[in-house]
């Protein structure tokens, strides 16, 4: 987790910008109004953090890194206990179903937001890289156990499957901003069918 190495005053702060993120975009955030949130002194702040940007920054990758823990907590609960190919079909589904849901389009637009400003930003986005091969390199471990076990189809590329179930997780953000959405339903059917005929060594 990306806030281990912080000071105490520092977590505080990076609470306060996430408290903030739930009402504000992070380009619409003050030092001021951090300040007077969180009780913090201004040089407290520029001890603990370059300057606001860097604070804002740290909070993003901590959303972003919070998402991930509970990602991998759940699919790798998922995954490890497939025993078939009938058992992983299932687990496969609760995933696409569980990531895909109307409830999360904050989320994915979060998501698409952190890559938009890493873009032109040498910081965050290498903060961004370390979380994604994080995120990356995790899946791709499940995704091997699932191989070894004989339930995908040889011949599959681990990490290249971790890369495709991470970008139609996020994929969706396309259909969030459109005047016909494709329904919930068709949308993960869809998704389910590649799955099941691309991946399942039945």
């Amino acid at each position: 987790m990306p806030l281990r190495h912080l000071h105490p005053t520092g977590i505080e702060l990076v609470k306060t910008v996430d408290q903030l993120l739930t009402s504000k975009r992070s380009d619409e955030i003050t030092t001021e109004e951090v300040l007077q949130a969180s009780g913090i002194s201004k040089g407290s702040l520029y001890h603990h953090f370059t300057d606001l940007s860097d604070l804002i920054e740290t909070t993003l990758i901590n959303r972003y890194a919070n998402w991930i823990d509970l990602s991998i907590m759940k699919m790798s609960s998922l995954l490890n206990s497939a025993k078939t190919p009938e058992q992983l079909r299932e687990s496969l589904f609760e995933i696409t179903w569980s990531t895909q849901k109307d409830s999360l389009k904050n989320t994915r637009i979060e998501r698409a937001r952190i890559f938009a400003e890493a873009q032109g930003n040498q910081r965050l986005s290498d903060k961004l890289i370390e979380e994604n091969d994080r995120m990356t390199s995790s899946i791709e471990d499940l995704v091997r156990e699932v191989i070894d076990r004989k339930l995908f189809k040889p011949g599959l590329d681990p990490r290249a499957i971790a890369v495709f179930i991470q970008a139609y997780t996020m994929g969706l953000v396309v259909n969030d901003f459109s005047k016909e959405k494709v329904s919930f339903e068709n949308w993960t059917n869809l998704i389910n069918k590649i799955i099941a005929e691309v991946f399942i060594n039945d």
